[in-house]
């Protein structure tokens, strides 16, 4: 296993040479999602989601990334702070050793340590669970179906085939937990974003 410095940062506050790095990698990874054009730096992330960024460089290449999106939801009558990966990367070159996970860590260790965190959620394809498992203690709850919003071409964990992960941090959400089991939660996203 390779090991490299996590580093991280607000990803509103990320200078513009990390920025093209980020939105250069993953176009590499996922060049159906991530367009590159002309000299424009796109944003990888919406500024109000609030993203923490987490990032590793080898021989002065950006081979890692996690953005750790956050949001307050409203889920039966209770607000919670809620906090999901996203974008999670590693440069193809540098697969098999160890930097997803490393990344995948240090991200979630940031976020049990926020005290305004309740709970972690997001989804991933089926085959990918173990490695968040592996890399942060990320449990599948396969009761809880996850909905972007409610509006008509919204995406959700059922329509895109993927599990939901879900990590509960809070004193909160541990006394709510059963409200958080064998339910929909909904993220209130903009249409075509999704955790």
């Amino acid at each position: 296993m390779t090991t490299s410095i996590v580093q991280s940062i607000e990803y509103n506050q990320v200078p513009n040479a990390l920025r093209r790095d980020i939105a250069e990698m993953l176009h590499r990874v996922w060049p159906e999602f991530f367009s590159l054009s002309g000299e424009t730096i796109p944003e990888v992330h919406d500024k109000e989601f609030n993203v923490r960024s987490f990032y590793s460089y080898m021989d002065g290449k950006l081979v890692s990334y996690v953005g750790v999106v956050r949001r307050t939801i409203n889920h039966k009558g209770q607000t919670f702070n809620i906090a999901g990966l996203s974008c999670v990367a590693t440069d193809p070159n540098h697969h098999g050793q160890g930097l997803g996970l490393q990344t995948v860590a240090e991200a979630t260790k940031w976020i049990e340590k926020q005290n305004n965190i309740d709970f972690g959620i997001f989804t991933c394809k089926p085959s990918l669970a173990y490695f968040y498992n592996r890399a942060g203690a990320w449990p599948i709850v396969s009761d809880v179906v996850l909905i972007g919003s409610e509006d008509e071409g919204a995406l959700s964990s059922e329509s895109l085939g993927v599990v939901v992960l879900m990590h509960l941090f809070s004193e909160s959400s541990k006394l709510n937990s059963s409200m958080l089991r064998n339910t929909t939660i909904n993220l209130n996203f903009p249409v075509g974003e999704f955790l």
